[in-house]
């Protein structure tokens, strides 16, 4: 399973591409909403500027980037945040002059939606101050409490904030952000009580004056506080300086260019000093981030009660998961980790969908990540250990062998497909030795390869008992069908499926808004719709045509294109219709639950269905796939995503399946993305966020024509 992402962790969907199935074609599993719902929301500012956007982002783990870029630092916005039992005193410097036009505007709208990010972060109350600077000179003089005391109430900061205007005086264009910061530092009546946490949050686009500067045109216009004096202040009270580097106007283009690298020195030494962070949003990269962050539609959140290692630890199970076969008939291996790789030289492998090597392998992949107490290693992970161990040259049995050692891989299924005739030949080769347990040749369609795999190995016992065991178990129970039915009517069908599995799951390993991204999804997508254009009733192409429809219309509504992304949605209705018309023909028991929880959920609008075919999954007779997606799925209705009548609300439910994720599914995508929301803290061994974000609301509520 793969998570499809934008730049600010935007989920887009979770797919478990399995090929199962049926006398005929074969299925994936189908777009998942995420765990989240709705009783506070935010909205972003009506005015999207750099600085707006980056208020509105940097308290939201939805919004925390993946990657780290030079000056983005919101993640440690988020770490300063989070999980503080104390009150919290934030005073709010503001560069009130006419360069700040724009982005004071975008302050004004956006300083609600921060505090109110804030104050799901931390555990006490959070209270803000503002205080304004401007020029020597100004009409209103050189700086304002605004508001003079710390206050929580809404309507108070609310209607301070809106008088916050911008004037100038004389010279330009440095200006007296250490008189602002003084005036905050010393006059704002802090708390004395040590628990209290303290905060001052400049936003400003120029520095102070250099301490050498006089004019004597303008005899107020120098450096009153230097930075040590406002350090050692701050230091005093407890206060840490967190600062905001902001864009200027466009008519202060040269003058701000001249002097960022002073502003950018200036509050990188009182941040670095006072324990604060800073944000600098004259990188272009940054604004671009922010803008496509800004383009979001409104969130909502559920509240969960905290999460910690005690929980998870009674959640765990022993030997996780425990598995069964399909039928219930035996207990089968569990904790059996297998890689498989594209079928050719490790030196030279590619992972282009089409080439034949990694169709054998994704035939494969898919078809074992059905067998209970089976995982399988996704392909993007695979990938980027290869691609480590060539570049430090490792021989082709070194680098298996290492493979499976970092991918923690019990078996590394590997070998090769023979040019024109199309011949595979391939092995399971062991992690503890490197022996290849299995090795066998299959001429034909390359999703009978499992079967011959598995049947070669339950034929030779002394050779492993774990994957003889597995063997035995799968070949003789209802997986059996799974394993031998072929997933098309013809070999170029199954080809055209194949591509479009693999298209679709490296898809969603990149920015959904990236060029890969979206190249791939339009392959995933030619793919699949020329596999139904062969066979019309083959429930595996409709089912990846609703699974690229649903990522599409995913990053259609995350960039602000609704009415794309009401008819993608239209789309992906229409093709998961198909799929559950034809899942008489399906062999797997786990499958069929899936796709017709799906369609209770996402077509017939029957949550009470949904719930129960979801429930299914989560027995311990399910693969371990389908009972991990079971799980996320019920997480996300129990906390009210996807429109679900309030009536099916279950918080305490809702953190059950959570918390069953968290505790057998740690490293799994889903995992990661709970622990992300939830900024789970390996050191404490507890979530420091309690609020679910609402991903699907309301797509939920679209209905097509």
């Amino acid at each position: 399973m793969k998570l499809s992402r934008g730049f600010f962790a935007v989920v887009y969907a979770w797919l478990s591409l399995v090929v199962m199935c049926v006398a005929g074609p074969a299925s994936a599993q189908p777009p998942s909403p995420a765990p989240s719902s709705a009783p506070s929301s935010t909205t972003t500012p009506t005015t999207s500027t750099p600085a707006s956007l980056a208020i509105s982002t940097m308290f939201s783990p939805l919004d925390v980037p993946q990657r780290k870029t030079m000056g983005l630092l919101q993640r440690n916005f988020l770490e300063m945040a989070g999980g503080d039992e104390g009150e919290l005193e934030v005073a709010l410097v503001i560069d009130g002059t006419n360069s700040m036009s724009a982005e004071l505007a975008g302050v004004r709208g956006s300083i609600d939606r921060m505090l109110e990010d804030l104050r799901r972060f931390r555990k006490g109350q959070v209270r803000a101050s503002i205080v304004v600077y401007r020029d020597y000179g100004s009409p209103s003089g050189e700086v304002s409490i605004v508001l003079p005391t710390f206050t929580a109430d809404k309507a108070t900061i609310d209607k301070a904030v809106e008088s916050l205007q911008p004037e100038s005086g004389e010279p330009f264009f440095h200006e007296l952000p250490d008189v602002g910061l003084h005036t905050a530092i010393t006059q704002l009546p802090w708390s004395d009580s040590p628990d209290v946490v303290k905060w001052v949050m400049l936003f400003a686009d120029a520095p102070p004056y250099s301490v050498t500067f006089r004019d004597a045109k303008f005899p107020g216009a120098h450096r009153r506080f230097t930075n040590e004096l406002l350090v050692s202040l701050a230091r005093k009270r407890g206060i840490q300086i967190n600062c905001i580097l902001c864009t200027s106007s466009d008519d202060n283009v040269q003058p701000y260019q001249q002097v960022v690298d002073q502003t950018r020195e200036f509050m990188s030494e009182l941040a670095s000093q006072s324990s604060g962070v800073m944000l600098d949003l004259s990188y272009p990269a940054i604004q671009t981030a922010l803008i496509e962050a800004g383009k979001r539609p409104e969130i909502q959140y559920a509240k969960l009660a905290p999460i910690n290692e005690f929980d998870l630890a009674a959640a765990r199970r022993a030997d996780s998961p425990v598995a069964a076969t399909d039928d219930g008939s035996a207990a089968a291996p569990t904790n059996v980790s297998i890689a498989v790789v594209p079928h050719e030289p490790i030196e030279g492998i590619r992972f282009d969908p089409d080439r034949s090597s990694v169709q054998v392998a994704t035939a494969i992949r898919h078809r074992f990540a059905r067998l209970p107490g089976v995982r399988v290693v996704s392909t993007v992970d695979i990938q980027r250990q290869l691609r480590r161990l060539r570049a430090e040259g490792m021989t082709e049995t070194q680098a298996i062998r290492g493979l499976a050692g970092r991918l923690r891989a019990d078996y590394v299924v590997w070998g090769s497909v023979v040019p024109q005739t199309q011949q595979v030949q391939t092995a399971a080769y062991r992690r503890r030795d490197g022996e290849a347990v299995i090795q066998v040749a299959f001429d034909g369609d390359y999703g009978q390869v499992a079967n011959v795999i598995l049947t070669a190995a339950s034929k030779d016992p002394s050779r492993d008992p774990v994957l003889t065991r597995l063997a035995n178990l799968a070949i003789g129970s209802a997986s059996k069908a799974m394993l031998q039915s072929p997933i098309a009517e013809t070999a170029a069908t199954s080809s055209e499926l194949l591509a479009a599995l693999e298209s679709l799951e490296q898809s969603l390993a990149f920015a959904g808004d990236s060029d890969e991204s979206i190249q791939l999804l339009k392959t995933a997508e030619a793919s699949a719709r020329a596999a139904v254009e062969a066979e019309p009733r083959n429930p595996l192409g409709h089912w990846l045509l609703s699974n690229v429809a649903f990522n599409q219309a995913m990053r259609d509504y995350q960039r602000g294109a609704l009415d794309e992304a009401k008819a993608r949605m239209a789309q992906m209705k229409s093709s998961l219709r198909r799929a559950y018309r034809d899942r008489a023909a399906i062999q797997a028991t786990s499958l069929v639950e899936e796709i017709a929880g799906d369609h209770a959920l996402l077509v017939d609008r029957n949550v009470e269905d949904a719930i129960s075919h979801y429930k299914q999954l989560i027995d311990l007779a399910m693969p371990s796939a389908s009972q991990l997606r079971g799980h996320w799925m019920l997480a996300g209705i129990y906390a009210g995503d996807w429109g679900v009548p309030d009536a099916f609300a279950d918080l305490d439910q809702s953190r059950r399946h959570v918390i069953e994720i968290l505790a057998n599914w740690p490293d799994s995508p889903e995992g990661q993305q709970l622990k992300q929301w939830l900024r789970w803290d390996d050191a404490s061994g507890r979530t420091e966020h309690d609020y679910l974000p609402t991903i699907h609301v309301q797509m939920s509520k679209w209905d097509e024509v």
